[in-house]
């Protein structure tokens, strides 16, 4: 029975707390920070903000939507009202088991996503199994989201390479916006790390290697991606790295109308120091800078700055100094250390000057690891089949 303190009843934190997945405090939680994406115009639900704040995984996830609707089917089975809210959009669930079709896509699962919602499915024009991003068509009345992922469009549609997730179409049906993208059959990076704490050395620089060499050829391109973070790292299993939701990127030419609005874009975890003030000469640096928090979270098994908030977390990548990765791993070569804290300096003048650069140091850092051979570095497919 839902308490005075908790969200409205059957929706998702009741059941959740019903299955004894979540505390009421942490449903409030994971409701503050839904509601901080809300502010800045982003939706998402809340089973995807509790994986992402590693509550629960994708399995108790479905195990909470199952319940919910059964719920709601007794409800409709009583009487006659209207379906309470959902946080799902104005899309219908393939999670419910029936496909639905977006112009020549069919789509029969929700992956998740924040900057718009990520359906799997398959274009039936060519057979090929996508990932599609779309917009919930009440979002398409916010004249800035829809700015916003139309800058996503034009910026990922120009690019091509093995360590990105490509673009494959982009159009308009029914009033809804829509992205097709590559489908990459296996497990984001945040979710390895949470399987298994940290990486190896060697795993680490070639996860560095491959995401600097996708950075570069954004960057070629004039577009910086601003939310370099684990969750937006793609580990296949036939074993490509390749980097995903360019949703923060922006062209060069853009950066002063983007900034001006004055808001810290990224993840407050990796974020760099100059997004955290949201300044305006943020340039493709920035993506360094969160490459080497990533990095540190992936040898250490860490986040480099803790705190009770967003904000207290950005605060702290503005005024304290980068941590030593040795201070949690002792042992860990001296080389990826300074490498780490050379991408983590406050002065962007004092980082890797470009993505290619570090791609090359990479290079040179694995060949002097001891016994580092491609078995080393092979992205092994997971241990378990991970839950869809």
């Amino acid at each position: 029975m839902a308490t005075p303190s908790s969200p409205r009843r059957d929706l998702f934190g009741d059941v959740a707390v019903e299955l004894k997945l979540l505390t009421w405090a942490q449903v409030r939680d994971v409701l503050k920070r839904q509601q901080k994406y809300k502010d800045m115009g982003i939706p998402i639900r809340i089973g995807e903000l509790g994986v992402e704040m590693g509550l629960l995984n994708t399995a108790q996830v479905n195990q909470v939507l199952a319940l919910q609707r059964e719920k709601r089917k007794d409800q409709d089975a009583e009487k006659t009202a209207p379906e309470p809210e959902t946080e799902e959009g104005e899309f219908p669930d393939p999670d419910d088991g029936q496909p639905f079709q977006l112009g020549h896509f069919r789509l029969d699962k929700r992956l998740g996503g924040v900057m718009g919602v990520v359906y799997g499915g398959v274009d039936e024009l060519n057979g090929i199994p996508v990932a599609l991003k779309v917009l919930p068509k009440h979002l398409t009345h916010d004249k800035a989201f829809v700015e916003r992922f139309k800058r996503e469009v034009r910026a990922t549609g120009t690019l091509a390479h093995p360590n990105i997730v490509n673009i494959y179409d982009a159009g308009i049906e029914n009033g809804v916006f829509y992205l097709a993208m590559e489908f990459v059959d296996g497990e984001t990076l945040n979710q390895r790390l949470r399987r298994d704490g940290k990486l190896s050395e060697a795993l680490t620089l070639h996860i560095g290697r491959e995401v600097a060499k996708g950075l570069a050829h954004a960057h070629s391109h004039s577009i910086v991606h601003r939310d370099v973070k684990p969750e937006n790292i793609m580990l296949a299993k036939a074993g490509a790295v390749k980097l995903a939701d360019l949703g923060l990127a922006k062209f060069l030419e853009d950066a002063q109308s983007i900034t001006a609005e004055g808001i810290a874009v990224g993840t407050p975890h990796y974020i760099s120091p100059e997004q955290a003030r949201a300044l305006k000469e943020t340039d493709h640096r920035t993506d360094l800078y969160s490459l080497g928090a990533t990095l540190f979270h992936v040898v250490t098994g860490r986040l480099p700055y803790e705190g009770d908030n967003g904000a207290e977390v950005m605060k702290r990548h503005v005024f304290e100094p980068a941590p030593d990765p040795r201070s949690v791993k002792p042992d860990l070569n001296a080389g990826i250390a300074e490498m780490i804290l050379k991408l983590m300096a406050k002065n962007p003048a004092q980082r890797f000057q470009s993505a290619t650069e570090l791609a090359m140091h990479i290079d040179v850092l694995l060949k002097s690891l001891p016994g580092t051979g491609e078995s080393r570095t092979k992205i092994l497919p997971p241990r378990k089949k991970f839950a869809e």
